[in-house]
């Protein structure tokens, strides 16, 4: 679990520095492309969470 954690701040991080870089233009390929591994990396720590007792 902490590991999904740490990817999902790394990727948190990688999304704001590249929002900036495009001048916060969120329609930018790339943003669009970090944002969607970063909803992956969410999805699938809610999944672990839901599994838990």
């Amino acid at each position: 679990m902490e590991i999904t954690q740490k990817m999902i701040d790394d990727v948190r991080q990688q999304l704001e520095q590249a929002v900036k870089n495009s001048g916060y233009n969120f329609l930018d390929p790339e943003i669009v492309k970090i944002s969607q591994h970063l909803d992956k990396l969410i999805v699938a720590h809610m999944t672990q969470d839901a599994k838990r007792p």
